[in-house]
C-alpha cells in the first residue's frame, strides 16, 4: 500500500536535468510521468478494481427499423443504424434495451406498418419471442393502432397474428346499442367534466408558476421553506431564466440530473439539483465561482439559476458548457484512437488536473489549489477538438495554500472523514481505500490521490490505442492480475 510515510510519487521523477522550461510544463510532465508509473509503484490490492472498459458489454439486440413518413417522435437515437440496404426497412442495433417493438395501423382489414425499432428500456411486458399484437389506440373510427414488444433478433419484422375482429379494442367489436338521446347527455357530462378539469389545472399551474418565480415586486409571495442544511432561503439569491430550455436527460446521479438544453440559442448542460441537495449545490457553485477558475481543460461555468423542466417545486441549477461528444467512458467504449489522438487526450487531462492543483495569483486574483477527489472517465468530457475537459466538482475540495491572502478564509473540512470522502471506488488511491491518508499534510496527499486516478485514466486511453497493439485491429483487451 502507499502509506502515509511513503515518498510522494512526484519525487521519483526529478526534472532538474530537463531544459529550462516554464514551471507549468514541468508540473504537467511530472504528472504524466508519475501517473504513467503509479500502478507499478502500488502493490496489488485485494479488491475487484478494474477500469470500466475491461468489463465485456452484453450482447446487443438487433431489430428491424422503419418510420413511416410524417411519424412524430423518432426512435433513431435509441440504437445504431446498420447498413442493410439502400432503402427501408433498415436494421438497428439497440443501445439501451434488449426489446424490439412494432406499431401497425389496421384500417378496413388492412394492416400497414407505422414504426419499428428499439425500445428505450426493458419493459416488464417484453417477454415474448414473437410479435404478438395488442390494440393500443383508435386514431379514427375506422382504424386501430396495434403494438407488439418482443425479445429476439428481428422479431419485429412482422406480426404473428392479428386479434380476431370481435376482440376488445378492435374496430369490429360492438358494444350494446345506445339509446337515442343518451349519447347527448353523455357528451354534455364529459364536456362539463373536461371544462372543470381544464379550469382546475389552469388555476394550479398559475399557483405553481407563482411559487416558482423569483421573489420581488410589491405583491408578497409565499416564501419557500428554507432547507435544513442551508439554514437560509437559497432561492431568493438565484435568478430565474425564462429563456432556459430543457431538451433531454444525459446523466442521472444521486443528488442531481444533468440535462442537455439551450440558453439564448446556445447549447448548454444543465445540472438540476433536488431541493434536498441544496448544500451540494452551494458547495459546487462556490468552487466554480472561485476567481481565476477558467481553463480550456476544465468545464466552463456559465451561471446559476433556479427552475426545472416540469412542474414545480423548483430546484437550484448550474448551467455549464456542453460537450456533445459525451464522457470519456462513453467515447472509449465506442471508439479507438490513434497515437496522436491518445496523446492529445492524455496531455489535456494532465494539464487540466495540474491547473486545478496549482495555487496561483493572476491579475490580482488568488486561485487556491483544488483536489478533485472524483476523477473518473464518467467525469471527464470530450471536447470538439478531441481533447478532454474535467467536470463535476461536486466532491472537490479547496486545499490549504502557502501564498493565500490574509483575508482568504476557505471552508475547512470537518474532520478526517470529510477529508477522506471520495467518489468512484475503482479509481480511488489505496490510502483512501484503507483509510491511511496522511492527515498531517492532507493537501499533498489528496493531490497524490488525484494523480493515482489520472494514472488509471491514462491506462484506459492507451488501452484503446491500436497503434500500441499492431496486428490486432485495436481489439486488445487488458485485464488486471488475478485477485485485483
Amino acid at each position: 500500500m502507499v502509506r502515509s510515510g511513503s515518498r510522494p510519487l512526484l519525487t521519483l521523477f526529478p526534472l532538474m536535468a530537463l531544459p529550462r522550461w516554464p514551471w507549468d510544463m514541468k508540473h504537467v510532465l511530472s504528472l504524466l510521468l508519475a501517473a504513467a508509473f503509479a500502478p507499478a509503484f502500488t502493490p496489488i490490492l485485494n479488491l475487484p478494481l478494474s477500469p470500466p472498459w475491461a468489463t465485456a458489454l452484453p450482447s446487443r439486440r438487433t431489430c428491424v427499423f422503419f418510420e413511416a413518413p410524417g411519424v412524430r417522435g423518432s426512435t433513431k437515437t435509441l440504437g445504431k443504424l446498420l447498413d442493410a440496404g439502400p432503402g427501408p426497412p433498415r436494421v438497428i442495433r439497440c443501445l439501451y434495451s434488449r426489446c424490439c417493438f412494432g406499431i401497425w395501423n389496421l384500417t378496413q382489414g388492412r394492416a400497414q406498418v407505422e414504426m419499428q425499432g428499439c425500445r428505450d428500456s426493458d419493459e416488464p411486458d417484453c417477454e415474448s419471442p414473437h410479435c404478438d399484437l395488442s390494440p393500443r389506440a383508435h386514431p379514427s373510427p375506422r382504424s386501430t393502432l396495434f403494438t407488439c414488444s418482443c425479445v429476439t433478433d428481428f422479431c419485429n419484422a412482422n406480426y404473428s397474428h392479428l386479434p380476431p375482429p370481435g376482440s376488445p379494442g378492435t374496430p369490429g367489436s360492438q358494444g350494446r346499442p345506445t339509446v337515442p338521446g343518451e349519447s347527448i347527455w353523455m357528451a354534455l357530462v364529459l364536456l362539463g367534466l373536461f371544462l372543470f378539469l381544464l379550469l382546475g389545472s389552469s388555476i394550479l399551474a398559475l399557483l405553481q408558476r407563482k411559487s416558482c418565480r423569483v421573489q420581488g415586486g410589491s405583491a408578497p409571495e409565499p416564501e419557500p421553506e428554507p432547507e435544513p442544511e442551508s439554514g437560509r432561503d437559497w432561492s431568493a439569491e438565484l435568478p430565474e431564466l425564462p429563456e432556459l430550455c430543457f431538451s433531454q436527460v444525459i446523466w442521472e446521479g444521486g443528488h442531481s440530473v444533468v440535462w442537455a438544453g439551450q440558453l439564448q440559442g446556445k447549447l448548454v448542460a444543465i445540472k438540476a439539483f433536488s431541493r434536498r441537495a441544496v448544500a451540494q449545490f452551494q458547495a459546487e457553485r462556490a468552487l466554480y465561482e472561485l476567481p481565476g477558475l477558467q481553463h480550456d481543460h476544465v468545464v466552463r461555468f456559465i451561471t446559476a439559476s433556479r427552475g426545472g423542466p416540469g412542474r414545480p417545486p423548483c430546484g437550484p441549477l448550474l448551467v455549464l458548457e456542453l460537450h456533445p461528444k459525451g464522457s470519456l467512458c462513453h467515447y472509449l467504449t465506442q471508439h479507438t484512437s490513434d497515437w496522436g489522438s491518445s496523446m492529445r487526450m492524455a496531455l489535456s487531462l494532465a494539464q487540466g488536473l495540474a491547473f486545478l492543483h496549482e495555487e496561483r495569483w493572476q491579475d490580482g486574483q488568488y486561485k487556491p489549489g483544488i483536489a478533485h477527489r472524483d476523477l473518473s472517465s464518467q467525469n471527464v468530457l470530450i471536447r470538439e477538438d478531441g481533447s478532454c475537459a474535467i467536470g463535476d466538482l461536486g466532491l472537490a475540495l479547496v486545499l490549504p495554500g502557502l501564498s493565500q491572502p490574509p483575508t482568504w478564509a476557505p471552508t475547512q473540512p470537518r474532520g478526517p472523514a470529510a477529508i477522506m470522502e471520495a467518489g468512484t471506488q475503482r479509481y480511488m488511491a489505496p490510502e483512501l481505500l484503507d483509510k491511511t491518508l496522511d492527515l498531517q499534510d492532507w493537501g499533498t496527499a489528496l493531490r497524490q490521490a488525484d494523480v493515482y486516478s489520472l494514472a488509471l485514466l491514462l491506462w484506459e486511453i492507451l488501452s484503446r490505442c491500436p497503434d500500441l497493439w499492431p496486428g490486432e485491429d485495436g481489439q486488445q483487451t487488458t485485464t488486471l492480475p488475478a485477485g485485483l
